[in-house]
């Protein structure tokens, strides 16, 4: 499934026909990503849209992390229906492209990061470096998390006190 008109696409996620893996991890240092991979890999090789589901509990004390993987023609989880309805263009024909999925409230203000791995075409072209980015990535996130955050990101902003004009 390299590309997919985008009713099909929206049809596929309005009926909740999205095929979906899950699993729970206590602890993130347990991460294999080789079953996600080979439900990824199996589900492109299907032809349907995916997502695979990595839930670890223990990272930060009481903030649960939620990693995935999802093959979507738009940078938005797949369960956003109304927002994905809103902008994809139905008479569209899209590519069908691999995104990352960190889900915590330290790696946005949204609790909520998304990038690109890779198109399905470069995915299957070369599964094994569009896996390592996926990897580092998650790696990536899981370490800005660990650092503090987001938020540690932001450069603290002297801000001078305002004088109010006078007259």
């Amino acid at each position: 499934m390299m590309e997919i008109l985008g009713s099909e696409f929206l049809e596929i996620v309005k009926n909740e026909q999205v095929l979906e893996a899950k699993t729970t991890l206590a602890n993130f240092n347990e991460l294999n990503f080789t079953a996600a991979f080979a439900i990824l890999d199996q589900n492109i090789t299907k032809q349907t849209v995916t997502r695979v589901q990595i839930d670890v509990s223990e990272l930060v004390e009481g903030e649960p992390l939620i990693l995935s993987l999802e093959t979507s023609v738009i940078n938005l989880p797949l369960r956003y229906t109304n927002a994905l309805t809103k902008l994809v263009d139905e008479e569209t024909m899209y590519p069908v492209n691999v995104y990352m999925i960190v889900e915590h409230p330290m790696v946005s203000q949204s609790s909520l990061f998304i990038q690109k791995a890779a198109s399905v075409a470069a995915y299957l072209d070369d599964p094994t470096s569009v896996q390592e980015r996926v990897k580092t990535f998650f790696a990536d996130q899981v370490a800005l998390i660990k650092a503090g955050g987001w938020e540690s990101l932001v450069e603290p902003t002297t801000d001078e006190p305002v004088q109010e004009p006078t007259e």
